[in-house]
């Protein structure tokens, strides 16, 4: 009996662990808010050419994106954001600029996975806490979500 209670556990144990799908490289972006009332997180993933809406409605949190590409043209609209990426940030990884959502006002993030290694932003959506050499950048991602939605 004890075997089978033991057996029992491990089968729960290893049908609830969460398996890491992200195991190739790709490009996420898109923008969060902590205080809304239905879906306060809008991301995208680019990845092997193609896009891929989130399955997500807040952020903080693993990104986690629908398994179904969205229409060729959505990624044509959206591949500049990770072929045009600023050099700044590829010597800034993992930093965080301004205060994201401190004040209810929001987030912008990008999240890039290349070789095996992840590495994240997060800007003040206030233009005034971005660094200028990435400010153009940031207004071409928040045309281009316009255009997704």
């Amino acid at each position: 009996m004890k075997r089978y209670a033991l057996l029992l556990m491990i089968a729960i144990a290893v049908a609830g662990c969460e398996k890491d799908v992200e195991t190739g490289d790709y490009f996420a972006f898109g923008t969060a808010a902590n205080f809304c009332l239905d879906d306060c997180a809008r991301f995208y993933k680019i990845a092997d050419n193609k896009l891929y809406p989130d399955n997500i409605k807040r952020y903080p949190g693993k990104l986690n994106f629908s398994e179904t590409a969205l229409p060729g043209d959505k990624y044509e609209l959206a591949r500049s954001l990770e072929a045009n990426f600023p050099e700044y940030l590829d010597r800034h990884a993992d930093t965080t600029f301004g205060c994201p959502d401190c004040y209810d006002q929001g987030g912008i993030h990008i999240e890039r996975r290349r070789n095996a290694k992840t590495e994240v932003w997060h800007f003040d959506p206030d233009v005034n806490q971005q660094p200028a050499e990435v400010r153009p950048y940031l207004q071409e991602m928040a045309s281009i979500l316009s255009k997704l939605r």
